[in-house]
């Protein structure tokens, strides 16, 4: 009996020591922190801690606190979070369990330590449904005839908008259909108009680095403004001279357009010869000049007679019948 009694003993300090290893290894890299919430409604002790979205501890306690409840939580190990990161109570549904969502996950810099408090300014929680019954509720009688409208000026707003818009529904359908499609057209043409903001971007950049040039430009032209406007008298007569003159010319070709006519068309036929003998005039143009310089070199003013000499070696080089007429007596 005895022998026994000291097994059963034996075992159970076995399992009460196995208790406390197996709860200091579990605590043994894990992250306690806690954070400071206005309320903390629907949340308990388990609930869940997570970070984006995914369970990485457990609310350990839930207390009542002065600034508001104490949320204290225990982070799973080597999982960290950005020192600066913030709590939120997170409710999924109207009825299900809430969980606190820590927003930043640790990347780089300093790591939240253990035993740090986030304070209230950082922790926030979800608009409680009687809460946003009671919002509803102030608006109502806001606007109701204890409020708003209690001279009725709620109303005429609404029956006056109703006249307004009474037999319109279907150019403010036309207008919406017209707005989505200005809306889809700049979508559709967002690379051309991004680009059209671009050059235009450039074209200021352009005008700002030659501001000096630019200004001057806009100088000269004031200077030729101021010109024009000193001259504005001479110009507007010259307009008029011109306009007058214009007329002459109007009237003369009408008055003579028939002789005009036949004059053009007996000029054809000059031309026309003009036209056929143009190599043979360029070569006139050409040998006149030497033809009056020969000439003059040739006459001799006391005798009043031409003067000149032959060259028969040059003459002999022209083939029968191809040799030039030449005067007597001229060099040429």
């Amino acid at each position: 009996m005895r022998r026994s009694t000291v097994i059963a003993a034996s075992v159970l300090a076995l399992v009460i020591v196995g208790l406390f290893g197996w709860r200091a290894t579990a605590d043994r890299g894990t992250t306690e922190l806690s954070a400071d919430f206005e309320s903390s409604v629907g949340l308990y002790t388990g609930s869940d801690v997570q970070v984006l979205g995914v369970p990485v501890g457990t609310v350990t306690d839930v207390a009542a606190s002065e600034s508001g409840v104490k949320v204290t939580m225990k982070l799973d190990r080597d999982v960290e979070v950005a020192a600066d990161t913030d709590a939120v109570i997170v409710a999924p549904t109207l009825v299900s369990d809430r969980f606190v969502q820590l927003t930043k996950p640790y990347t780089q810099g300093q790591a939240l330590k253990a035993g740090a408090k986030i304070p209230r300014e950082r922790t926030a929680v979800p608009v409680e449904i009687d809460q946003l019954y009671a919002s509803l509720t102030a608006v109502g009688e806001e606007l109701g005839p204890n409020g708003l409208n209690k001279d009725g000026a709620l109303g005429s707003l609404l029956t006056t908008a109703q006249r307004n818009l009474q037999g319109q529904g279907t150019k403010i359908n036309q207008l919406l259909d017209d707005l989505g499609q200005a809306s889809g057209t700049l979508a559709d043409s967002g690379d051309d108009l991004f680009a059209t903001v671009t050059n235009v971007k450039e074209f200021t950049d352009m005008l700002a680095a030659n501001d000096t040039s630019v200004a001057s430009v806009n100088r000269q032209l004031a200077e030729v403004s101021d010109y024009l406007a000193d001259d504005s008298d001479d110009l507007a007569a010259a307009v008029q001279n011109m306009g007058e003159a214009l007329a002459i010319v109007d009237d003369f070709i009408r008055d003579n357009r028939g002789d005009l006519t036949t004059s053009v068309e007996k000029l054809q036929a000059p031309t026309r010869v003009l036209v056929d003998q143009k190599k043979a005039l360029e070569e006139a143009v050409r040998t006149i000049p030497l033809v009056l310089q020969n000439f003059l070199r040739a006459y001799d003013s006391d005798g009043k007679a031409l003067t000149g000499r032959g060259n028969l070696n040059e003459a002999s080089i022209w083939s029968e019948g191809d040799a030039p007429t030449l005067l007597p007596g001229v060099d040429q």
